[in-house]
């Protein structure tokens, strides 16, 4: 943890080599590429400007056609009369100005010649299709078919304004001329286009273009430029196979001796192949492509026309090479480093299909955390662990999937402990008999064990019950490896004692198979959902107090009950919480007063009772549940603060002692006014304190009973971890 590694800049440079040189050699391949297409298909219209000159080779590649003859004469170009309307035609190819005999006076032989007549303005700006363009505007212009209004001159009458109707069919005009602008565009050869192959919107053309763009015989060196840079990738590939097979100096990473799954690393390959297809695209369609062409143009222009802003001081300069290295370095280094972009984007599409089919990601409220933590040991026992019990449910599930429709009660049911008849109150979720008390329930119709058995199970989850039998054998291998890596994170000062505790699972019993063993849900998952429960109970209490008085109270009360009932079960983190800290502080006072207090486990069933059966407001008084719970959090703090390892007459264990016992004595009290409707049970705890030989009065100042019962309890490891969850599902 104290290394710190010192590297310097030089090693560190080095250190990025490879991606350096893979992104290099894909740049020379792309621009080879670029330069191949850009003389396979000169369709670009900078190659054929004024500037350029009357006679252009690049490269091997004639952008003029040396055997044009401008004394081809276009006789069609003086055609007055029929239907075709040349003045309309050229309006429609863009011609600024149109002269009877002069226009189209010339067969076009090149593309050069083909501009003198057709701007192609609409094709200028275009970054690719400009093919497409070309051939559109022909076609569009030359197959006009209509009437309209033309401005004549009537040499009868002498009127040089006379509009009439006139008809035109501009398929009939200059077919010589259409022939041979056609063959500009879509053939191949000095100055033409070669549009034929290169327009790539046919996809039946581009098998024909990708022969084209490798063939060595064509005039032009553009398959050798090509074929440099691909060689320059196929050389950078053979090295790292070679590093790979014989080296592993060169490939240091951590794990590269470990076996990938084929499927794994298919994944893996498809998604670089993917995003390197993506960035070689980007780059050649928005950088690359159009760089080379104005390159190019500007490498055959004049030099004197860019030496002032491209060689500053230094007005000297061979071909412009210094602004053709201005022009080229900000699209260099985006190329080197937009891998970096797409990945970063690839990442978060991909990484959220994947988290939305796995149903991982953001967690923005404690029910939906607490569905995806339950569902976390499923996901342990599939990936990490086999587990026989999560085969036996899978299965299963499987089994009942063609039934889901009419079966989809029996589907939903959940695996639930066993519960013996016989088990205690430590043993058993709340399950209680019902006897009758004096006080305010004594007339009250009360349901059986077994109806309340299956309320109880219904409402309370398993931070309440525990989970054991199939169930804890299918979900322990994941609370021992999350307990485990949550000490690993407290021995390294990562989490707090109160957090290790609030996070932890509680494991009950011991790893022999005669005990009966429970697992608990980490405590967190209930957390501030007390203090909701308590809000709904004291709310409702209010008002059922109030309603006493009412002469038609009986209709109103049970209304309140319900509602009550209804509020707090429609979240079921709010149940767990309150019966769960109930019964935890219960089995710590159990644990803590011991047998010599047995007589108050009529006190704690009755208030289990009255949980179950839906008569917490009428059987309890609820106004006290605040500081009923601050004084069991009390409790719970004062015997955690016990020190474990003094002795009984030690002034640090009677101080202990004595707060504990304080702290009991307000539990009691506390108590004592929750049950204030039921006579019996609030004598029963007003005795408890005086009893003689117990746990809050003794012979002898030594204390020796509650001394051997407080000993007991904190020495016992397996008692701390019950009095930790309770403080914890108290207070978190």
């Amino acid at each position: 943890k104290t290394f710190i590694e010192t590297r310097s800049w030089a090693r560190a440079l080095w250190s990025f080599r490879r991606i350096f040189l893979l992104n290099f050699t894909l740049f020379c391949a792309v621009v080879g590429f670029a330069l191949n297409m850009a003389l396979l298909c000169p369709e670009s219209p900078i190659m054929y400007g004024p500037d350029m000159g009357k006679e252009l080779v690049l490269f091997g590649k004639y952008y003029y056609n040396p055997k044009a003859r401008y004394s081809l004469a276009n006789d069609d170009s003086t055609t007055t009369s029929g239907l075709c309307n040349l003045p309309k035609l050229a309006t429609c190819l863009g011609v600024s100005n149109f002269v009877v005999g002069q226009t189209f006076s010339v067969i076009p032989q090149d593309f050069k010649m083909l501009l003198a007549d057709v701007p192609f303005q609409p094709c200028m700006e275009l970054l690719s299709g400009r093919c497409a363009c070309y051939l559109d505007t022909l076609d569009r212009c030359l197959s006009q078919v209509g009437s309209g209004k033309a401005l004549v001159s009537d040499a009868s009458s002498g009127n040089t304004r006379d509009f009439k109707m006139v008809k035109y069919d501009q398929t009939k005009c200059m077919p010589a001329w259409r022939k041979a602008a056609y063959a500009v565009i879509n053939d191949a050869g000095p100055g033409l286009l070669n549009c034929a192959v290169c327009n790539i919107q046919a996809p039946t053309l581009v098998p024909n273009l990708m022969v084209k763009l490798i063939d060595t015989s064509r005039t032009d060196m553009g398959p050798l430029v090509f074929g440099g840079g691909v060689g320059l990738v196929g050389l950078f590939l053979v090295g790292e196979v070679s590093n790979r097979l014989f080296s592993g100096l060169f490939i240091g990473y951590v794990g590269r001796s470990l076996p990938v799954p084929c499927c794994g690393y298919l994944r893996y390959a498809c998604f670089w192949l993917i995003l390197f297809t993506v960035k070689l695209l980007f780059g050649y369609t928005f950088m690359v492509k159009n760089l080379v062409e104005t390159s190019l143009m500007i490498w055959m222009s004049d030099p004197l026309q860019y030496l002032q802003v491209s060689n500053f001081m230094i007005q000297a300069s061979y071909h412009n090479i210094a602004y053709i290295g201005f022009l080229w370095l900000p699209a260099f280094i985006v190329f080197m480093y937009d891998a970096q972009i797409f990945y970063a984007l690839f990442s978060v599409v991909v990484g959220s299909v994947r988290g939305f089919n796995l149903r991982i990601g953001e967690l923005r409220s404690f029910r939906i955390l607490r569905l995806a933590f339950k569902d976390i040991p499923r996901m342990f026992n599939y990936k990490l662990v086999s587990n026989a019990i999560e085969s036996k449910v899978s299965s299963q599930q499987a089994i009942d999937a063609p039934h889901s429709n009419t079966q989809s009660a029996k589907k939903t049911t959940t695996i639930s402990p066993v519960v013996h008849p016989t088990a205690t109150i430590d043993e058993q979720p709340l399950r209680i008999q019902t006897t009758l008390y004096s006080g305010a329930t004594d007339d009250d119709d009360t349901p059986t064990s077994q109806s309340s058995s299956t309320t109880n199970r219904s409402c309370f989850g398993s931070a309440v019950t525990g989970i054991d039998g199939d169930e804890f054998l299918r979900v322990i291998p994941f609370a021992v490896a999350w307990n485990h890596c949550l000490r690993s994170m407290r021995e390294a000062d990562v989490l707090s004692n109160r957090e290790l505790s609030v996070l932890s699972y509680l494991i009950e019993g011991d790893d022999d198979a005669t005990s009966r063993r429970r697992l608990y849900p980490p405590a967190f998952l209930t957390a501030g959902k007390l203090d909701e429960s308590l809000d709904i109970v004291a709310e409702c209490g209010h008002v059922y107090k109030r309603l006493l008085t009412d002469k038609k109270k009986d209709a109103a009360l049970a209304k309140v009950e319900l509602s009550m009932h209804q509020r707090v079960t429609k979240d079921s983190l709010r149940v767990e919480a309150c019966v769960g800290s109930f019964k935890f502080t219960v089995r710590v006072l159990q644990l803590l007063l011991g047998d010599a207090h047995a007589d108050m486990a009529p006190c704690f069933a009755f208030v289990g009772e009255s949980i179950v059966n839906r008569t917490a407001l009428k059987g309890l008084n609820v106004a006290n549940l605040y500081d009923l719970r601050s004084a069991s959090a009390e409790l719970m703090q004062a015997i955690l603060d016990t020190p474990t390892s003094s002795k009984d007459d030690s002034l640090h264990f009677q101080r202990a002692l004595y707060r504990v016992i304080d702290s009991a004595e307000q539990v009691l009290g506390q108590l004592k006014k929750l049950l204030s409707k039921q006579d019996s049970l609030v004598a029963i705890l007003k005795q408890t304190p005086l009893k003689p030989n117990a746990f809050f009065i003794a012979p002898e100042s030594t204390q020796k009973y509650a001394t051997v019962q407080l000993q007991t309890l904190v020495s016992d490891p397996a008692f701390m971890a019950i009095v930790s969850r309770a403080y914890q599902v108290l207070t978190v």
